[in-house]
């Protein structure tokens, strides 16, 4: 093996590690959705939000060690410093994303299907709510951002910025499980590799994506308490 093989080597097994990982959460999001067995008062149970972090941690914890195999780990995530303007780029185009997932919702009733929407507000679960908000809207998108746009874009970049970007896209779209989400899933992973990509960090991302999901459940919330 040559020295440049040998260089290329640990890229090579990160990139391999990435797209096992991946391959395997699009399984596991099928499976959930495939299975029918969604609870319309999961947001109301304190179990959803701890069964959250664990998994999204142990996300963290695989993420991280397929960054080591690029190098610098935090560097190789994109845990870099940032210039702001990057965090209104990236709300920006999350707005866009929301209002095309406003647009698209009537018909392809992707909320509907994901079924995590309660059907009535239950003040004696506030707290439960709210906690599953917090963990929704921060650990999810920094674990999530973390793979896909962090080490994921960093992972497929050698092969060109469009594969990087496009390929992460779909496998984020891919991961949630459900087809008709994929018009405004993969809109929202292309986004967020783009700011990756042209930022070199991967926080304007976790921002952004902290927003929508925040927005979103926001949403839930007026709608259930009015």
């Amino acid at each position: 093996m040559t020295e440049r093989e040998l260089l290329l080597a640990p890229r090579k097994g990160a990139l391999f590690a990435w797209a096992s990982v991946a391959v395997v959460l699009i399984a596991l999001g099928f499976i959930g959705t495939s299975s029918g067995e969604t609870d319309p008062d999961v947001l109301y149970d304190y179990s959803f939000a701890v069964g959250g972090i664990v998994i999204y941690s142990i996300l963290v914890g695989v993420t991280f060690v397929i960054a080591a195999a690029l190098g610098r780990p935090l560097e190789a995530a994109g845990l870099k410093r940032f210039e702001w303007r990057w965090i209104w780029i990236a709300i920006g185009l999350i707005i866009l994303v929301l209002i095309l997932g406003q647009f698209l919702e009537p018909l392809l009733h992707a909320g509907d299907k994901q079924g995590l929407e309660p059907k009535e507000w239950r003040p004696d679960r506030a707290r439960a709510f709210a906690l599953n908000a917090v963990v929704i809207s921060t650990v999810v998108p920094f674990a999530e951002e973390l793979f896909f746009r962090g080490v994921g874009v960093r992972a497929w970049l050698p092969l060109g910025a469009v594969t990087a970007i496009v390929v992460t896209a779909l496998a984020f779209g891919l991961g949630h499980g459900l087809l008709v989400a994929l018009p405004v899933l993969v809109p929202f992973g292309l986004a967020q590799a783009w700011v990756r990509w042209r930022s070199d960090s991967v926080w304007p991302g976790v921002i952004a994506h902290g927003f929508y999901n925040g927005a979103a459940l926001l949403v839930v919330y007026v709608q259930l308490t009015n």
